[in-house]
């Protein structure tokens, strides 16, 4: 009879906590509750997904004007490298930061906190925010988010550490470099900055780690989980990440064969330069972004993810994985007028990516014109981020930004690759892509807004 009683009461007990759970995800609140209403789900429709801000540090340009501009003209941001000694690598190059007063964007009790990644993150969202025209005191702070993709965070910070703690054991170990050391470092200086208490979240999956960033964020806007969200990222250049891409004889000139360049799709391709910089997207909910009468760039409608099984360093060769992502996140791809390739001046990811275009539009490939950013910004992690600014201007403007350095297609490349100089063309939609060596590949979809 006891054993009885107690089942019963049990099972009471365990409907009892089940109906509360599903009160609470209804909206259902008890006094006693902290969340909170505003942040839940607003509506079940899709609600469609814009871009309204944008902000960059580069080396070819700190804000979206300079940027914009200097991508149109092809100035290329490869230069000799400075601030470390590379005098015993074969590779001197690499597309580093202009020099930025970080205190034009970040208050300076919390700039003295943050690494050099921070720094150019955080300035990136300041960028964003500005030129998005939000005013974050008139937001429920509970709807804006927060979505960061960097491939290794702060690299040079992470160097200092261990080296401190190999030194010297424990006591060497500096607690204020620990806690910057950690990738979602970056993401918490800008919530800090700026106040943002809704989602805060970060990415680390190599060169795709900015796309998977936005990818999330498109997915919590879209649901109606967020108002808007920041997203994008970056990564930085330092000696620890330099030494480690020429000892695996990935940097131009590879294994010292030909001259050293970043030259995506080109016969003589030999390998990658080193770039960093931030970009940051300002994604709204249309609705979002209508009420408060924002200008909108473009909007963000699709993205597709696939993955390969090639290995950890290799990209999927036959383009099989390139051509899924692409082929999931466009739903009209025969409105696609441009492509932003993910080549970066390596013989296999070149043409994996180029056999990929060809798979998914066949007959009109020749119709598409594409071009790489890389080579003007380098190759790094988080370079997503800048590319998509890039592409948003473009499907905005109609222009469309050259892949510089490129003389000669290779003939596994033969694309209708922009080269030399920019190209005026109405743009319908564009793709994105960010393909990983180790079997990532995210494709974002851009239309033009209507």
């Amino acid at each position: 009879m006891y054993v009885w009683c107690l089942g019963n009461l049990m099972e009471t007990n365990r409907v009892q906590k089940n109906s509360q759970l599903r009160n609470a995800d209804c909206g259902l609140r008890n006094k006693n509750s902290i969340r909170n209403p505003k942040s839940e789900i607003r509506n079940q429709e899709d609600h469609r997904v814009v871009i309204t801000g944008l902000g960059v540090v580069s080396s070819i340009g700190v804000g979206k004007e300079a940027f914009w501009e200097n991508c149109l003209q092809g100035i290329s941001g490869v230069k000799p490298i400075q601030g470390f000694d590379v005098i015993s690598y074969r590779s001197r190059l690499g597309a580093q930061l202009l020099e930025i007063d970080f205190k034009a964007f970040i208050k300076p009790i919390n700039l003295r906190r943050m690494d050099r990644i921070g720094k150019m993150v955080v300035s990136a969202v300041r960028l964003a925010i500005d030129n998005s025209s939000l005013n974050l005191k008139e937001e429920d702070s509970s709807r804006i988010g927060i979505s960061i993709g960097t491939g290794l965070g702060s690299s040079d910070t992470v160097d200092q550490f261990f080296r401190s703690l190999l030194k010297e054991g424990p006591i060497g170990a500096a607690p204020l470099l620990f806690q910057t050391a950690v990738p979602n470092a970056i993401t918490s200086h800008c919530a800090i900055e700026y106040g943002i208490k809704g989602v805060n979240i970060t990415f680390s999956h190599k060169e795709s780690s900015t796309e998977m960033a936005m990818t999330f964020a498109y997915h919590l806007l879209k649901e109606g989980r967020a108002d808007v969200i920041f997203a994008g990222g970056g990564d930085e250049l330092s000696k620890p990440l330099y030494h480690v891409y020429s000892m695996l004889g990935a940097l131009s000139p590879g294994r010292g064969k030909g001259t050293e360049g970043m030259r995506p799709f080109d016969r003589d391709r030999n390998g990658i330069v080193l770039g960093e910089g931030s970009g940051i997207l300002v994604l709204e909910t249309l609705e979002h972004a209508k009420n408060r009468g924002a200008k909108i760039f473009a909007e963000m409608a699709g993205v597709g993810l696939s993955g390969s099984t090639d290995g950890l360093l290799r990209y999927d060769l036959k383009g099989d994985s390139i051509a899924r992502a692409m082929s999931l996140a466009a739903e009209e791809l025969q409105t696609v007028d441009y492509i932003s390739a993910a080549a970066n001046s390596t013989p296999d990811l070149d043409r994996a990516e180029a056999l990929a275009i060809k798979k998914v539009f066949k007959e009109r490939t020749k119709e598409i014109s594409v071009s790489s950013l890389k080579s003007m910004l380098g190759e790094f992690d988080g370079s997503g981020g800048i590319r998509a600014c890039s592409v948003a201007l473009s499907v905005y403007h109609g222009m469309i930004p050259p892949t510089i350095g490129t003389k000669h297609l290779a003939p596994d490349c033969d694309l209708n690759v922009v080269l030399g100089q920019s190209k005026k063309r109405e743009i319908r939609s564009a793709i994105l892509n960010g393909c990983s060596n180790g079997g990532s590949n995210i494709s974002v979809w851009f239309k033009r807004y209507t």
